[in-house]
């Protein structure tokens, strides 16, 4: 179990049953939730993120990734729960 540690939420995990030959990619989120990822989707992601690599753009950092998820995917922030 240890091969699939957690350690920096979100993390993506390979899970492959060797003996029968097939594998599941799961996103584990940071509340310990498991979603199935479709390796499709891995490969779609995966070739665009190759392509704008290629055009010389980076990964966002900080406020741009928030920046990203509200102006394009509608995503309102969370507030932060206070531990009292």
């Amino acid at each position: 179990m240890s091969e699939f540690k957690c350690e920096n939420p979100p993390c993506l995990h390979v899970v492959v049953d060797w003996s029968k030959k097939f594998f599941a990619v799961f996103l584990e989120t940071a509340e310990g939730d498991y979603i199935y990822v479709p390796w499709s989707e891995v490969e779609k992601a995966y070739a665009k993120v190759s392509e704008l690599i290629r055009k010389r753009f980076r990964e966002a950092k900080d406020r741009e990734i928030d920046f990203l998820a509200m102006e394009y995917l509608g995503a309102e922030p969370i507030e932060e729960e206070s531990e009292e």
